[in-house]
This record gives structure tokens, sequence and C-alpha cells, in this order.
């Protein structure tokens, strides 16, 4: 969907008010604070006043804690136990919503306004396959047997894009990317019919192919089902493609607000303006892309050329094999998936290798296989002269210390209930490396050494911000002094200030301590600021290997060609 010009705007509202007497949702004045260390109230969202009518699309732009999330879980209860709602109003169809207790939230929730969150591998539940977790919400809301809800989700699902022989209803989470996972997500929300859906940054972790399929899905839906949108993103561009109107948060208040177009080509306040610029340099990756014309579908690993003088091998695949299983056995209709189709690189030392492809591509797969998290079906991992696939769990203890994964959501991957100092301790407490003396002074020096503040170290993971967990789970990654990281989009879902932070902190620790990278993104901007080479992975396969100014210039294959040319629709969005 465009963005429309203000006259388009105010077409569409007064269409919609036509259509609904009177506004869908209505918030007023709403403030809600959370608790600070003093015991004095913390502002989240601050006399925030907002208004949705039936079927319009509203964007909450805005940095990490500027109280977006805050106002989506308010409007369905979803508030944790310390947050304090202090004043104001949130009227839903007539309805006040602050004043509802948790039974009337529940019929509420699903029914009539729905949420799909930023990380559906956290929101969805990893014991229930995904069509069963769509028929319970079904089966919550409306009078339906077991057998017709089971035939809805499976309908629910062909309408977010899975066609019925891919036997997604079966699949649990995590044999889906993160695109298939998020459509799932999708599903689930709209499966009783709401009239709001809340998006809170769904298309983040995504590839920018997979971000703009998203994107339309929630347009075609909200055509569809006639759904009102609020989509919640630090990213004005992917508001720019899908809203109405854009909402800009600072610090719990509503900054600035106005038509789509008019905002993001004329925005008149400072800090909207802030927000845009901040974007540039994403969007000069995308003005920089040679509009790639007829491109060839072979692939080119040896693309990009050899050096002369090689730099030594330190991690390599040989032709490794992955597949997983999705359905029932002994159902007929089990699909066998294959996830790695003989994948062969190489991993210089001192180098950084960028991964780069559409979600469900294999990039985690093979990450997860390089760190000895999974074992290949078939092929060899060599780490210097070391063949890891033919070694024991007992044997491989040391080379896991030796190459160390990043996870791309560290609130979920680090321990919630450990202090920062635990945190970073752990690897060395299990291989039983020093004494308890020894981890502490190791702790303390990293955390120094990414970053953090010296007197965090008896701070719980929730209680950093999203840019400095990232730091510390770096610095829990390099406790065990490893030779390799491998980074499965370590800056994902972060406001672009912070990526430069981080991304400045890679280079420096790289540069300080030797280290070598796989660098595995779907932001092409990041990717050509960190990499030595790209090799572009699509259905499994190495399609091609490039320098990333040779991928940007002229990509070679299909996948990446589209790859670029997403880049380059998304970045362009609102001009």
């Amino acid at each position: 969907m465009v963005a429309t010009t203000g006259h388009d705007y105010l077409s569409s509202l007064r269409a919609a008010t036509t259509a609904s007497a009177q506004c869908l949702l209505h918030v007023e004045g709403l403030t809600v604070g959370y608790p600070d260390p003093d015991g004095e109230q913390m502002l989240a969202v601050d006399g925030v006043t907002l208004q949705l009518v039936g079927g319009e699309a509203v964007g909450l732009l805005g940095e990490s804690g500027s109280g977006k999330t805050t106002l989506g879980l308010t409007l369905l209860g979803l508030l944790p136990p310390t947050a304090i709602i202090m004043r104001g109003s949130a009227v839903f169809r007539g309805e006040e919503l602050l004043t509802l207790g948790e039974r009337e939230f529940q019929k509420l929730r699903g029914a009539a306004i729905s949420m799909v969150y930023q990380e559906p591998g956290s929101a969805l539940n990893p014991v229930l396959r995904v069509g069963q977790q769509i028929a319970e919400v079904i089966r919550a809301h409306r009078p339906f047997t077991r057998e017709r809800a089971g035939e809805e989700a499976s309908l629910l699902l062909a309408l977010v894009g899975f066609p019925k022989e891919m036997c997604i209803s079966a699949a649990y989470p995590h044999q889906l990317s993160g695109g298939q996972q998020q459509r799932v997500a999708i599903a689930q929300a709209i499966a009783a019919r709401p009239a709001l859906l809340i998006a809170d940054e769904p298309t983040t972790a995504l590839d920018r192919v997979t971000q703009l399929g998203i994107l339309d899905l929630l347009a075609s839906l909200r055509e569809k089902l006639q759904l009102a949108l609020l989509l919640i993103s630090h990213d004005p561009y992917v508001l720019a493609r899908t809203v109405d109107r854009i909402v800009v948060m600072r610090n719990g208040r509503i900054v600035d607000q106005g038509p789509t177009r008019d905002l993001v080509l004329n925005a008149e306040q400072a800090y909207t303006q802030t927000l845009l610029k901040s974007s540039q340099a994403s969007k000069r990756y995308g003005r920089n892309f040679s509009s790639p014309g007829s491109v060839s579908t072979e692939s080119s690993p040896e693309h990009a050329g050899s050096l002369a003088s090689e730099p030594a091998t330190l991690l390599s695949a040989v032709h490794l094999q992955k597949s997983y299983v999705q359905g029932r056995w002994p159902s007929a209709n089990r699909l066998q998936v294959h996830a790695l189709r003989g994948v062969d690189l190489k991993l210089h030392t001192g180098s950084t290798l960028a991964l780069i492809g559409v979600s469900g591509s294999g990039k985690s797969t093979l990450a997860r296989c390089l760190a000895c998290l999974e074992r290949p079906d078939s092929g060899e991992i060599w780490f210097e002269r070391t063949n890891l696939t033919d070694l024991s769990h007992r044997e491989l203890i040391p080379f896991r210390r030796q190459i160390q994964l990043v996870f791309q959501d560290p609130g979920s991957s680090l321990n919630p209930h450990f202090t920062a100092l635990e945190v970073i301790s752990e690897p060395l407490l299990t291989v039983a490396l020093g004494s308890k003396k020894q981890w502490r002074e190791r702790a303390l020096e990293l955390m120094e050494l990414v970053g953090l503040p010296s007197d965090s170290e008896k701070r719980l993971p929730h209680q950093f911000s999203a840019g400095q967990r990232r730091r510390l789970a770096i610095a829990r990654a390099l406790a065990a002094k490893p030779k390799v990281l491998i980074l499965d989009e370590a800056l994902t879902g972060l406001d672009l200030p912070v990526q430069a932070q981080i991304a400045e902190l890679l280079r420096e620790l790289q540069a300080r301590l030797s280290l070598t990278y796989l660098y595995i993104s779907h932001d092409l901007g990041l990717m050509s600021q960190l990499a030595d080479q790209v090799i572009v992975l699509h259905q499994g396969q190495i399609i091609e290997a490039a320098t990333p100014l040779e991928l940007f210039a002229k990509p070679q294959s299909v996948a990446a060609s589209n790859l670029v040319r997403a880049s380059f629709e998304l970045c362009s969005s609102g001009d």
C-alpha cells in the first residue's frame, strides 16, 4: 500500500467515519508510570491523546523507550504488575478499557483487539503445533467444535500465504523461518476477526523481501477484513509504505503527527527530522544500488575472484546437508524441509564474512551447525585441522568455547534470573575455567570492554536497555576467549543510532582481540560496513559470493537482485 496525500487521507477518514458513527478507539490524556530505584514514578506514557476510526491505519513512530509498546499493552490490559495507570481514558467502541477486569479483558483480547508481537518465536507456544495454537484462539471466542476450528485454522493459514501442501499447520514454531512465524502470528491474531490489530515492530527481524511481504499482507488483510491497524515501528519507511497517518512519540509524549506523506516529506518538528535523518544511511545505500537489469540465474560462488595470497582458513564447511520433517507420523502429509543443501564455505582468520538471504533460506540452521549446537545430516565442519563432525559430545566441548553464537534476541537467550555478572560468568562456570574470583574479574573486565556501566553488575537483564542487552550478550560470548563469533541478526531491532554504536564496538573488538566474524543479517547497509565478503544463501544453497560493493552494483543471481530491489523499494517509501 502506497502512502497517501493529505487530501486522500481526509477522504478516507470521512469515508470511515461515515461507516462508523463514532471513533473505534479514543485515548485521552493516558499516563502510565513505572517506579524507579528512588521510589518515584518514571512516566512511560505521558498524557497521550489518540484516536482511530474503523478501517484506519495509524503508525506509532519513535525510538526505543518512547512509550510505543507500553501504549499498546495498556489497550490490551497486559501491563506488567509494576506499571501504574495514573490517569486518562481509553474508550473502545464506547467501552472504557481502563476499568475492565482480567475476565472482561480475556473476552476482548483476540475477539475485538489483537496484537502481533515483535518476536513471534517468543509469542508462540514451542510445544504446540501452529494449527493447534490458531484453533485454540478460535475455540476461545467462537462456538466451534475441535474439527471445525482446525478447518478454520487451515483457511486462515491459507489467507496469510501458506499453500496447503506446505503442511504448516502440523509444524512446530521452531521448524519455521522468522517470516513464516510472523505469518502464523498474524493468522492467530485475526482468528476471531478483531476490529483492531496492533502490530508491534512486526517486520524488524526480517529481510527486506520478507518485510515487504508482511507489510503487503497487513494491507491486504486490512482491506479484506476491514481492520483498523495500529502499527508500531522505529523505521519511518516501514510506516510510510503502510499507514495513512503517523504519530511520533518521544519520552512518552506525542510530539508530532500528520498524514504519512506530509510527515515524511515535510516534517517540521526537530525530533521527527532527526528520526528521518537517522534512516538516511539506509536510504543512501538503496539509492546507490544499481537497478539490476537482466540477471543470471546461474550460481557464481567464485564471482569475487581469489586473492593472490589467501589468509589461513579458520572455520570451513564442506557439503553440509540438514533436513527437518514437518507433520505427524504416520501421516502421508509429512513434509521434509531441506534447510541446507550441500553448503560449502570458508571463514578466514581475522575476516568478516556476511551471510544474507530471505527468511527461510537456512541462515540460522547453518549458524547452529557451525556453532556445534546442531549436527548436520551429512558433510564436514573443519575448525583449523579438526573435523568437528567426527567428535563426540564430550570431545566437542573445547571447540564450542572457540566458536560462540550471539543470538538474535538477547531478551530470550539471557537467563532472566541472573545478574549481569552471573550472565557473563556462566560460560566460565560451565567449563570450570578458573576460580570464582577469576570469573568475577573476567566478567568485570568484559563489561568494561563492551561499554557497560561499571556499577551495573547486579542488574538483571530486563533492567538494561535493548542496546545494553546486546552488549551483555557479546560480553558473555567473549568470556571463554573464542576465536570465532557468529552474529545471528545481532543488531536487529535496535534503533539506528544504537545499531551504529554496536557496529563500531564489533569493529573495535575485532581489531583488539583478533576475532573472526560470521555476520548473518538482512540489513544490506550494515553488512557493507562490517563485511569483507558476502555470500547469498537461497533455499539452503549458496548461490552467489561477492564483495559488498560488487553485490550492490551488479548482483548475479535472482535472489540477490530481489534483496537489493526490496531494500531500494522500502527505502523509497514516502518519496
